[in-house]
């Protein structure tokens, strides 16, 4: 697969991705308020999980061309989960003071989008096997 083909299809991926996670942000910082940035912490769980199944639909079940594995596990679920954004909203909440806020933060996002990973795989195999 040439360079142009793989970047074509990574930058496919991650215009959907990047645009699901803006306003799925927006919607869930809209509808819960602002404790937590549980914009950020949503598509972090969401794109796991969603990474989960698609790890085992892609990577284990489907005979997908290699520019569309590219496309949905790289391009997709990459730029639909935001580690930069849950950096820089922890950094701010410890730079307001806000060390309990910022732990959880940090703790709620990497459990959560963990577990949401996990079951995401366990999920999925076990529907294709049933």
């Amino acid at each position: 697969m040439s360079v142009f083909t793989t970047v074509l299809a990574i930058g496919i991926g991650a215009t959907i991705g990047a645009s699901m996670r803006y306003y799925l942000t927006q919607l869930m910082n809209a509808t819960l308020g602002s404790g937590l940035p549980y914009g950020t912490l949503g598509v972090n769980v969401l794109g796991s999980f969603l990474a989960g199944m698609l790890a085992v639909i892609v990577l284990e079940e489907a005979d997908l061309h290699e520019a569309y594995r590219l496309m949905l596990l790289i391009g997709l679920t990459g730029s639909l989960t935001t580690m930069s954004t849950l950096s820089w909203e922890s950094i701010e909440m410890i730079s307001l003071g806000h060390y309990v806020q910022a732990g959880l933060n940090i703790l709620l996002n990497v459990a959560l989008s963990l577990s949401a990973a996990g079951t995401g795989v366990a999920l999925t195999r076990y529907l294709l096997i049933h």
